[in-house]
């Protein structure tokens, strides 16, 4: 049964509004487990996440659990696109393996020479996927990128070793993080530096979505409407995912709550939305519901939707 619950959010810091017209929805959870995480989402009303290990997905209310690749043991999903089809990564220690879901079944992505694991990190609409390939992740990994036209040669990308993927966009552009620097993007062979605030050295790209893009500093979570142009998260919120027109989401800490879940639009308030425990967005849909989950109060990450009207 699908729960319905509207909450007050209780005591707010300065500039920040409560929610009004939002309301919150239970994901079903799969028989017998009680423990499920959603991570992604088509951006229409579906979405994807896993439990025990094993590949879910949700549609109209109702789950399916699709389990795990033949030889593995367990699934990490990561990402999906308009077009459903989900990334993830399979494992069978102490070997991992990337995959797409589509079409009803698992579709293995093709590795590169030398290197026994590969790694799903984004999926964009074209169903292009970045990621990375390595032999033991412990020392080290390499870029990489599966187009999708062609999965089954991935190629690596050219880029300075302490460059890590994060995302991709609808368009090729690539978001990377440089260990202990700031945050990059790569297009078509070449690499661009997001301009940072006058005085910070540092940033971790999160996600990147038409053009936007959402990264952390030391100063705050920022949003990028170009690799020079910049724009500060209020109320130090903790931002965890964007659409394509900019809307974010996370949490906020309130009194007595360390996380209460937020969204955010460029050039308006921080707006927290209904929980009865604490909670936080995880993913945001280009039809503007947002995904998340609930914790503490005999919550352990229970998958939750929020919609507006």
């Amino acid at each position: 049964m699908v729960l319905a619950a509207v909450v007050t959010a209780g005591l707010l810091s300065a500039g920040t509004a409560s929610a009004t017209g939002w309301t919150m929805s239970h994901l079903p959870l799969p028989p017998g487990s009680g423990l499920a995480q959603v991570v992604a989402t088509d951006g229409a009303g579906r979405y994807a996440g896993h439990s025990d290990g094993r590949l879910i997905t949700w549609a109209d209310g109702t789950f399916r659990n699709h389990g795990v690749p033949a030889g593995y043991q367990t699934v990490e999903t990561v990402d999906e696109n308009a077009t459903r089809s989900v990334l993830g990564n399979a494992r069978s220690y102490p070997n991992e393996h990337a995959f797409v879901f589509e079409n009803g079944g698992f579709r293995f992505l093709g590795k590169v020479p030398g290197y026994a694991n590969t790694r799903g990190l984004g999926v964009n609409n074209r169903g292009d996927v970045v990621g990375t390939v390595s032999n033991d992740p412990r020392y080290g990994s390499t870029a990489a990128f599966w187009p999708s036209g062609d999965r089954a040669h991935p190629v690596l990308l050219d880029v300075p070793p302490l460059l890590r993927p994060v995302d991709v966009d609808h368009d090729g552009t690539i978001l990377l993080n440089e260990q202990f620097g700031g945050t990059w993007l790569w297009k078509d062979g070449v690499l661009r530096r997001l301009v940072l605030p006058d005085g910070v050295t540092e940033s971790r790209g999160i996600a990147i979505r038409d053009g936007k893009v959402l990264a952390s500093t030391p100063m705050g979570d920022r949003l990028w409407t170009a690799f020079d142009v910049s724009e500060e998260v209020p109320d130090n919120m903790e931002t965890m995912a964007l659409n394509g027109s900019g809307l974010v989401t996370g949490w906020v800490a309130t009194p007595g709550h360390p996380k209460t879940p937020a969204v955010w639009s460029p050039g308006g308030p921080v707006t927290t939305l209904p929980a009865p425990v604490d909670a936080y967005g995880i993913v945001v849909g280009d039809n503007g519901e947002i995904a998340g989950a609930l914790q503490g109060g005999g919550y352990d990450n229970t998958p939750v939707v929020w919609r507006r009207g």
